[in-house]
């Protein structure tokens, strides 16, 4: 179920429940040949509703660290200095600098923030349903490490990265 945006919100601040939130990661690797899926753990967010659903604006903190897929070796190369850094950049962030319509979709913009480097992402919502304590929003977007600030393993990973955020935030 989507939950109207405009009507069936109550407006306050909400805390992403880092429990049953999760970060999902899709790229293809090997030439592209492979996708590989991998999950980050969420460290700490927030989500303000406003009264004018355009008012509204989330934050959220990645643990760099938490990288995961089903590769151990992977991960270790993935969280090292060439890719994420996680020892000398321990969180990735977001935070929001907008939010509106587009399409009929409703998007929130906002800065990214890898390995100290900043780029726009764009999180386009999918879902909004009610829970007993808060709300479950999911959203997605593509971005591309490099302007991210992943520059290596060219050849090796593709540029896209599929992102898909699940976050039960609580009142």
């Amino acid at each position: 179920m989507t939950t109207n945006l405009s009507t069936d919100l109550r407006p306050g601040t909400y805390t992403i429940d880092l429990a049953r939130s999760t970060c999902t990661l899709t790229a293809a690797h090997a030439f592209g040949l492979k996708p590989v899926t991998a999950t980050m753990a969420i460290r700490a967010g927030t989500v303000t509703i406003g009264a004018d659903p355009l008012r509204s604006s989330a934050s959220a903190q990645i643990d760099a660290a938490s990288f995961r897929s089903d590769d151990p070796k992977r991960d270790r190369d993935i969280r090292g200095k060439r890719f994420l850094a996680a020892d000398d950049h321990p969180v990735i962030s977001f935070r929001s600098t907008g939010c509106g319509r587009s399409g009929g979709a409703w998007q929130l913009t906002g800065v990214l923030s890898v390995r100290g480097t900043d780029s726009e992402l764009v999180l386009t919502i999918d879902t909004v349903e009610p829970t007993a304590d808060g709300y479950r929003c999911v959203a997605r977007c593509t971005l591309d490490r490099v302007t991210a600030g992943v520059r290596a393993g060219r050849g090796i990973v593709a540029r896209p990265v599929h992102l898909e955020l699940d976050i039960h935030a609580v009142g």
